[in-house]
């Protein structure tokens, strides 16, 4: 811990360096041969001699779980089997987001590659909602559907999965989201966070939940013989979306969901699922697929269609094999959409942030806004005032007397849990999510009676912002060398985020405005001049104090910076201490 600088941070955030235990980095470094850099960044964050194999060789075969683990999973294979024999019509009805769009990708693709036909069914955003709805079911009856696979929704659709088995329509369940101790009346509900479930994986995506499904499913067929005269299909194809959906629903990258991310990212270069590649390619990116590729780049674009477009557009993309002309089309759209998005994102995030920085001075634990904004950015909204000032937040879309909430919380606050527990005061219509995400509806006149409940809720919520960061370097130390050991702790994100260091003593030089609102410069220490950038800050109190070059202290990441052919190691610049 860094108590001189703690306090004096531009953002008012603490930073406190990770202590490790030096018996346990030097027995790392014996072991494993690694610079003792990376030991201790790995004790620092719980990586011991016990799991240290598994963080940096994350192997599919050997963190992969018994599927058949899960509640109900045998009764969803069982009778997912006897329809595929009996050749029945199935749908996959999926979540209008990018963990919904690659988890109906993936089981579609997958009854595909073994011969058996699916379709996939995405509810439009405004005009059904969230998961099942008994209309689209219904509709899907009519159309000869014998059974619904509901992906990234369906543990809290009570009504219209009893409505489902009213008229004769069988409902499996494959979810990641908080339940309740009531189940809905499906034929099976296979989810890690049920709360009679015991398993430790609760912190899969959806897509996640559903690879576990088709394992098993593979292996029942396999059994069965149902592969003695057909090929059977490599499920390490489908690691890619895996990868997609568990970065875009923002999980921890840990234990399985690492190797899923690591596994799927390498799946990902050899550019195999169509929709993918030409996605890459019609966006101009060359290098090979990331982690922030993915959340910042590919994750938004599949998306788009759902936010504020046509909702199946994502899962098309990614379970086509069609030619290029027909993915190129969907991908283009998508892009559109997407630029759509930013501008009406833009006109809105400044009214929200107005009605958040006089809600965050009246010192509650949260954050509260609503609007007549589009449903389809509200979740982007909730997560860049999450960002900005530290604090669980709910973003409100207001129409016709009736608001669409979006949530997103901090580590420590479960916005999952506060949700059902509004839903349990009959303050919301309906609502749910996991810990860390949410969304709820609400009669506009109950949004008060809400203000009330989640300032009782929150009132002991801690929200100091603290950063921490890995180590402390000089200027000399960012280097190729330093970029590529830190490589191998990849892959990054939540759980297991991308190493921060702190450059003490260093000096700003020539800091430039570039593009709209980011900053360039060099960061000068002993006769070393590395290069800088500080991304959507030049209107900021950070902006200013790089702009004057008066700090002592700098805090950010490493990285590799790709442009016109070239690449070099640079700084990204996230805090500064001022002089004072």
């Amino acid at each position: 811990m860094l108590l001189d600088i703690e306090k004096c941070s531009i953002t008012n955030a603490l930073w406190k360096l990770q202590e490790a235990d030096q018996r346990e980095i030097f027995t790392l470094i014996q072991r494993f041969e690694l610079p003792e850099i990376l030991a201790r960044i790995l004790v620092a964050r719980g990586v011991n001699i016990e799991n240290a194999h598994d963080f940096l060789h994350p192997l599919i075969r050997s963190l992969l779980p018994d599927p058949f683990h899960l509640l109900d999973m045998d009764k969803a294979v069982s009778h997912i089997v006897k329809a595929i024999n009996n050749n029945e019509n199935i749908a996959i009805f999926g979540d209008y987001d990018v963990d919904g769009a690659t988890s109906s990708a993936l089981i579609n693709r997958y009854l595909r590659a073994i011969g058996t036909h699916s379709i996939i069914y995405i509810p439009d955003r405004v005009d059904e909602g969230y998961g099942l709805n008994t209309d689209a079911l219904l509709q899907l009856k009519k159309n000869g559907i014998d059974l619904c696979i509901s992906v990234d929704c369906g543990t809290l659709a009570y009504q219209p999965i009893e409505d489902a088995k009213v008229f004769g329509l069988d409902i499996i369940v494959v979810d990641h989201h908080l339940g309740t101790e009531k189940l809905p009346s499906a034929v099976a509900v296979v989810n890690p966070n049920r709360l009679d479930e015991s398993s430790p994986y609760n912190n899969l995506a959806a897509v996640g939940v559903s690879f576990l499904l088709i394992v098993a499913l593979n292996r029942i067929l396999r059994e069965q013989g149902f592969f003695t005269n057909k090929k059977e299909p490599d499920l390490f194809d489908l690691l890619d979306l895996v990868a997609l959906g568990t970065v875009c629903d923002v999980m921890q990258i840990t234990g399985l969901n690492r190797a899923f991310v690591l596994q799927g990212l390498k799946v990902m270069s050899a550019r195999k699922n169509v929709g993918l590649r030409v996605l890459f390619d019609a966006l101009g990116i060359l290098e090979k697929p990331s982690v922030s590729r993915l959340g910042f780049s590919i994750g938004p674009c599949i998306n788009a269609g759902g936010r504020i477009g046509e909702a199946s557009l994502g899962a098309r993309l990614l379970s086509t094999d069609d030619d290029d002309d027909d993915a190129h089309s969907i991908a283009l759209k998508l892009i559109d959409l997407n630029n759509a998005r930013k501008m009406l994102e833009n006109e809105a995030i400044l009214e929200a942030t107005t009605q958040a920085e006089n809600f965050a001075h009246l010192g509650v634990n949260f954050i509260m806004v609503s609007g007549n904004w589009h449903q389809g950015i509200i979740g982007i909204i909730a997560s860049r005032l999450k960002e900005q000032f530290h604090l669980p937040t709910i973003v409100i879309s207001l129409n016709n007397g009736i608001g669409k909430a979006s949530c997103r919380s901090i580590s420590g606050v479960d916005i999952g849990a506060a949700v059902l527990s509004a839903k349990f005061t009959n303050l919301i219509i309906e609502g749910g999510g996991h810990s860390m995400a949410a969304g709820f509806s609400i009669k506009e006149d109950k949004i008060s009676d809400l203000h009330d409940f989640f300032t009782e809720r929150f009132a002991n919520s801690t929200n100091d912002k603290i950063i921490k960061a890995d180590g402390i370097v000089t200027a000399k130390a960012i280097n190729l060398s330093l970029w590529n050991q830190l490589q191998r702790l990849e892959p990054f994100g939540a759980g297991n985020p991308e190493p921060r260091f702190i450059i003490q003593g260093a000096k700003i030089r020539k800091p430039e405005v570039i593009g709209v609102d980011h900053i360039k410069c060099f960061i000068a220490d002993d006769n070393v001049m590395v290069k800088a950038i500080a991304f959507r800050c030049a209107n900021t109190e950070l902006g200013s104090a790089i702009m004057q070059g008066n700090v002592k202290a700098i805090l950010g990441k490493i990285s590799m910076n790709y442009w016109n052919g070239n690449e070099f190691v640079q700084f990204l610049i996230e805090d500064v201490l001022t002089i004072s």
